[in-house]
């Protein structure tokens, strides 16, 4: 199983569950300027809903069932991207399973999504990470003095 998240937007997150490259699984979340704070629960409901779907005990099995997780690494806000891709990062690093990056321009919707995710994660290696791609140079101020 794949796990999907998409921060890319300011607005909302979109996660997601995928099993040979069908999505079983998504949820949508307002979440504006809220991705710290939602972004994990929502993952946890996301497995606990897919459990009880399946008559698995709750989250008990989403270690040994993920086998690769991808993340929308951008354009987009920096903080948004910035804690879904170090929330993806760190939950690959643990679980030691491989983790990818897919840019906005390479799907157009969450189905694309998935079936990029389940390209990428065929090559794939655990212990890699992924780095964001914001669209253009940070716009970095200096104090005035």
């Amino acid at each position: 199983m794949i796990l999907i998240i998409n921060t890319a937007d300011v607005d909302k997150i979109e996660i997601g569950l995928a099993d040979k490259q069908k999505l079983i699984a998504k949820k949508i979340i307002k979440a504006k300027y809220k991705q710290a704070e939602k972004l994990l629960p929502a993952v946890l409901d996301l497995f606990e809903s897919v459990s009880s779907a399946r008559r698995r005990p709750p989250i008990a099995g989403a270690p040994s069932i993920l086998r690769g997780i991808c993340v929308v690494a951008g354009p987009g806000s920096f903080s948004a991207l910035r804690i879904g891709i170090a929330t993806a990062n760190a939950l690959a690093w643990t679980l030691k399973i491989p983790v990818v990056g897919a840019r906005k321009a390479e799907f157009k919707d969450f189905d694309e999504l998935v079936n990029l995710a389940s390209v990428k994660l065929k090559t794939a290696k655990a212990g890699n990470i992924v780095k964001p791609h914001y669209g253009k140079e940070p716009n970095i101020t200096t104090a005035k003095l």
